[in-house]
């Protein structure tokens, strides 16, 4: 004999519960088993007495223990149609009844309908003056289960509706950059498909329309896609990359099954990652998620590609101090890091005006491999620049013309007659991080730096992130001489070591000013060693510091001199003090035969205090007496 209410047909949904809420930072073990649990599963709940003396018998899917007093209560359905029952269900038949307590109250319940195939549907809602108040983000609901800090945010500021919610957990993109991959290796999808891949699904979920997900035929399926991805290529006049973003399904029938699965569980995934949403958010959510992406198991280090992290974006466009009226350029890049932070640096400052003038006419990305440039372009789409300049091939065959289009001055991509400079140059600004896994030819990174400075304004400002070797090689050094008598180094900042972990390669920022030749006698040089950024590994990951590590949270560097460089970069002229092992402002030590720029040959070493002098000392005789013992046999014998 069966129930006629089979728990089972919500299984999907449940096992989708308890996996996104441990995505989301929720400890999922049971409170009554683990002191430090939150989350009860089904009948786990009764274990609470108090909810149990209000809900009987009744089980919610689950409830979140959000503290001693406040919870959040989760019901789901297997259909998305019933994504409405499932949270009147939650609010009914479950957060009324335990809020007829006065020792505890439901504040939370959502409603999850949906299942693998379909994907879900999530409705979150708090209780506020004694009404359930749908949860907004920029007045849109979010399709996805609340984060531990969302939730902290809620109840602090007692709202339901917000314009600043806090980011998905760092660990979220990464798991599901980390499953995607695994996704489509099980599939048989080559590694250096996978970016158009991804980005292709990504655009055609931007239109808007439900793709159906349950369509027999892996062709009918692909074709549907296909059409969306036009569709949207064709608003926003980038109908050319349509060959870089389609999806092509296996030649072979036998592989089309395990190709229709992948796009249905890749969809799925991508739903976890609200990147519907992305265009509503202030934060560059795909730039998150295709960092990851390309960083765990793509590929890219094969490649040279060696994406720039957004925090170290974001540290550029504002030490440029970047102005709607600037003329932007990344030479090379990537998935559009730098440009779409440089964007949401000018959204922040300027007119709705400006903003639209800004990302049709002032922002030029060129990006040599094709599967690449179509994320970059998807991820500018998202961003609300889908009329952008973005563009594929070899930079060095390209100059950036001025021209004018629709009574606008702006920059035209041609081809390139030999080294020969642009006639008219327009860039302001450039910013850039060349791949650094190609040194043949034209691909060595101070080509690329001699390339991007050719097609500046003179008095221009470039930023370019390079390996230390650049600056510092004897085979260098001619290279560096020729900058510096054409340019002005305004500053050098090393960054941690482990900045592009996996990818073992020290690197340094160097900012330089365009056509003015460097004063070794009165042009002074700001010299920074970040030995942290707010970023730490763990678990063969690199993750920002919570606010919790007391200790390592103040460890960010790259915060702390942000603003005072960015002074620097506009006047030179300021008084800086110096921090020995940290930063130096000085000119170039035009004795020095090597030429070698870079921080570590100008910062002044710390005078140790007699505390630290006598802990070294007794380390080394602790070594030695240590290595004596050891190897006592050898030296005997010696």
């Amino acid at each position: 004999m069966h129930s006629n209410k089979p728990k089972n047909s919500e299984v999907d949904a449940y096992t989708y519960i308890k996996e996104e809420l441990e995505k989301l930072g929720w400890n999922v073990k049971n409170p009554a088993r683990v002191v430090s649990g939150e989350v009860y599963k089904q009948n786990e709940v009764l274990a609470n007495n108090e909810i149990k003396k209000y809900l009987v018998r009744d089980m919610p899917e689950a409830v979140i223990k959000l503290n001693e007093k406040e919870y959040w209560v989760i019901e789901s359905k297997r259909e998305r149609k019933d994504i409405d029952t499932a949270l009147n269900e939650a609010i009914d038949q479950y957060a009324k009844k335990i809020n007829g307590s006065n020792k505890i109250q439901c504040v939370i319940a959502s409603g999850v309908a949906g299942n693998e195939v379909d994907g879900y549907k999530v409705v979150n809602k708090y209780f506020k003056n004694n009404k359930w108040e749908t949860i907004l983000f920029n007045g849109k609901t979010k399709n996805i289960l609340l984060s531990k800090e969302q939730v902290k945010y809620i109840l602090e500021h007692n709202t339901f509706e917000w314009s600043d919610l806090p980011d998905l957990p760092e660990d979220k993109y990464t798991t599901a950059a980390i499953d995607i991959n695994e996704i489509l290796h099980n599939a048989g999808i080559n590694k250096n498909r996978r970016a158009r891949f991804i980005a292709g699904l990504i655009l055609s979920l931007s239109v808007g329309e439900e793709i159906n997900r349950r369509t027999e035929k892996t062709l009918t399926l692909v074709k549907n896609i296909n059409t969306l991805i036009e569709q949207k290529l064709e608003e926003v006049g980038k109908s050319n990359f349509y060959p870089f973003l389609k999806l092509e399904p296996p030649p072979s029938i036998e592989n089309h099954i395990k190709y229709k699965q992948a796009i249905i569980d890749t969809l799925f995934q991508l739903d976890t990652l609200q990147i519907k949403d992305a265009m509503a958010s202030g934060k560059d959510i795909l730039g998150e998620f295709y960092g990851k992406f390309l960083k765990y198991g793509n590929g890219a280090k094969e490649i040279g590609i060696v994406l720039t992290p957004r925090h170290i974006t974001e540290f550029a466009v504002n030490v440029l101090d970047i102005k709607y009226s600037d003329y932007i350029f990344d030479p090379t890049c990537g998935t559009g890091g730098f440009l779409v932070s440089a964007f949401d640096y000018v959204k922040n400052i300027a007119s709705d005006k400006q903003i639209d003038e800004f990302k049709n006419h002032h922002i030029f990305g060129i990006e040599q491999d094709d599967e690449v440039v179509a994320l970059a372009l998807v991820n500018m789409i998202f961003r609300g620049d889908g009329r952008n300049n973005m563009n594929e091939g070899n930079c060095f065959q390209k100059n950036i013309e001025k021209t004018v289009k629709e009574g606008i001055i702006t920059g035209k991509p041609e081809v390139r007659n030999g080294n020969i400079p642009p006639q008219q140059p327009i860039i302001t600004k450039a910013l850039m991080n060349p791949p650094f896994a190609l040194k043949k030819g034209d691909e060595k990174e101070s080509n690329f730096i001699t390339y991007a400075l050719s097609q500046m304004q003179d008095g221009g400002t470039l930023f370019v992130i390079v390996p230390i070797s650049v600056m510092v090689e004897v085979s260098g050094k001619n290279w560096r001489k020729e900058l510096l008598e054409n340019n002005t180094l305004l500053s050098v900042v090393t960054f941690p070591e482990d900045l592009f972990y996996p990818v073992s390669v020290g690197t340094i920022g160097v900012f330089i000013k365009k056509g003015i030749p460097h004063n070794f006698d009165e042009q002074r040089v700001y010299f920074a060693r970040v030995i942290s950024d707010g970023f730490r590994k763990k678990k063969g990951k690199r993750i920002r510091v919570e606010s919790s590590d007391r200790v390592e949270s103040s460890e960010n560097k790259l915060a702390e001199f942000r603003d005072e460089l960015r002074g620097f970069i506009a006047n030179q002229n300021l008084k800086i003090d110096d921090i020995p092992e940290f930063k130096k402002i000085c000119h170039l030590d035009k004795n020095d035969l090597g030429i070698e720029l870079v921080p570590e040959a100008y910062i002044d070493s710390r005078i140790p205090s007699l505390t630290e002098i006598e802990r070294g000392i007794e380390e080394m005789v602790k070594e030695a007496v240590a290595f004596k013992i050891k190897y006592s046999d050898k030296l005997e014998d010696k």
